[in-house]
């Protein structure tokens, strides 16, 4: 049987924001609906606008291959899916999507799949990687809506925390926790489990 996935609720001070990326870029699990395209999970479930999609996300890879119509690209449970804005030099030219230099990746494009799930469900967990200026534009959107994350993950982002940080408020399954004993909870928990880690960015003057 599959454990139960408890949840937290965090809220920090946005200057805090610089010491998830490095988890953003290692890739954050996140729960969404599978079976449909790139663009319909970046707009439908993420929240993020078209103009935002068109103007800011210049490279996307699913798979570790380079997609070039995210209206195509379809999602499955597993999936990992990297967005990346501008990236500098020929490189950058020939990873971006749709790019005039796109034809010079070969086996690194994204083929085309036909929708549907493997399992039958319409739900699975996909890994969500985000590089450079995405990191900072996107990645509170992602804390907000709930990433998965491993106690052991947890306790060890926790206690590379700086000493001065301010927890403002942080819910453990719905009651009140600081944070020595969230690490207290963390030491009962088997270190698969994974934990619903929602943060929320509040006011730096308040």
């Amino acid at each position: 049987m599959a454990a139960t996935v408890r949840s937290i609720e965090v809220e920090l001070v946005p200057d805090l924001l610089r010491i998830f990326f490095p988890l953003f870029q290692e890739g954050v699990d996140v729960e969404v609906e599978v079976g449909v395209t790139v663009r319909e999970l970046l707009i439908e479930q993420f929240g993020i606008s078209a103009d935002y999609i068109a103007g800011r996300i210049s490279t996307l890879f699913l798979n570790s291959k380079a997609v070039d119509d995210a209206a195509k690209a379809i999602i499955h449970d597993g999936s990992v899916l990297a967005l990346s804005g501008a990236m500098p030099g020929l490189v950058g030219a020939t990873m971006r999507s749709g790019g005039y230099f796109a034809a010079m990746r070969g086996a690194m494009t994204y083929q085309n799949e036909s929708r549907g799930t493997d399992s039958g469900s319409p739900y699975g967990r996909i890994r969500i990687k985000l590089f450079n200026l995405l990191l900072e534009e996107l990645a509170p959107r992602f804390l907000l809506r709930g990433i998965l994350i491993s106690w052991p993950r947890l306790r060890e982002f926790i206690l590379d925390l700086p000493e001065n940080f301010r927890l403002s408020r942080c819910q453990l399954d719905g009651r009140p926790i600081a944070a020595d004993g969230l690490l207290k909870e963390g030491e009962k928990e088997n270190p698969g489990n994974l934990l619903m880690l929602k943060v929320y960015f509040g006011d730096s003057e308040s």
